[in-house]
């Protein structure tokens, strides 16, 4: 997304944010109807390109979307979006990459106030390492054989412990397997819920299972690093033979065994 649609996505978070707060509760419902907004308009190329089309006004945009989407949604998802198409978008998709944003900040903006926030982000963690590891659930839950609402069903089921938020949003990403894949949807949930708590993210591979103090150690060392508090996120792969490769935003840190030993196989070859 370029810069301006970033403004325009940053500045519509900021206002819908404060209108959850004002509100206190119905972040989930709202979220419900965000994401049907963002369906519909997936389902028309026409009506989505019409809503960021340059070439007409904003009244005659804002209009459209308000003839489409009046009484079919709350007064204040109507506001929200007819607001959104006021707005300049650099490229039509990032209308669509907006609402599915705010609809997962608003399910988020419910897990904060609720005071489990920290635990979403950690079950959608923990999910995308089942995922990982479990291929026949993967592969049922991505199965364009199977209807949207059967694959739903099925994710509603397996996580039924997790956090009432948690679920929503694995059946989102689940939704949106046409999109993004599964492991980009959670991670992008995944860091979404780390900006909220102000913090960073990082994934750290290591060969075997590290100590609570090794974690501790390594988040004060990110700390330093980045100026900002770190949650770690540990996955195994034994293929990397030793030492840990940790990704953080961008960055890649690979002190693997597996990759040095690469770097030497390479350097012999020349």
């Amino acid at each position: 997304m370029r810069s301006v649609s970033e403004a325009a996505l940053t500045a519509a978070k900021e206002q819908w944010n404060t209108l959850l707060v004002e509100k206190g509760s119905g972040e989930v419902d709202f979220a419900h109807e965000i994401f049907a907004v963002a369906s519909a308009l997936r389902s028309s190329v026409v009506v989505s390109r019409s809503l960021t089309d340059p070439a007409r006004t904003a009244d005659d945009r804002t209009k459209l979307a308000s003839d489409i989407f009046s009484g079919k949604v709350s007064g204040e998802v109507l506001d929200l979006f007819t607001g959104l198409v006021r707005k300049h978008w650099a490229a039509d998709d990032d209308l669509l990459t907006a609402l599915e944003e705010i609809g997962v900040d608003s399910i988020l903006a419910s897990s904060q106030r609720n005071g489990t926030l920290s635990n979403v982000e950690e079950e959608l963690y923990r999910a995308m390492r089942t995922l990982r590891d479990e291929r026949g659930l993967r592969n049922a839950l991505v199965a364009p054989e199977r209807s949207v609402d059967d694959r739903v069903a099925l994710v509603r089921q397996v996580f039924s412990s997790a956090a009432p938020e948690t679920v929503e949003l694995l059946a989102r990403a689940v939704e949106r397997t046409d999109d993004a894949t599964l492991a980009q949807s959670l991670s992008h949930y995944g860091a979404l819920a780390a900006e909220r708590d102000k913090h960073l993210v990082a994934t750290v591979t290591a060969a075997s299972p590290i100590t609570k103090e090794q974690e501790e150690r390594l988040a004060t060392i990110l700390k330093e690093r980045y100026g900002k508090d770190v949650a770690l996120h540990v996955a195994l792969d034994p293929a990397i033979v030793g030492g840990l490769r940790i990704h953080i935003g961008d960055d890649v840190i690979d002190g693997t065994l597996a990759t040095r030993i690469a770097r030497v196989r390479n350097e012999i070859s020349k």
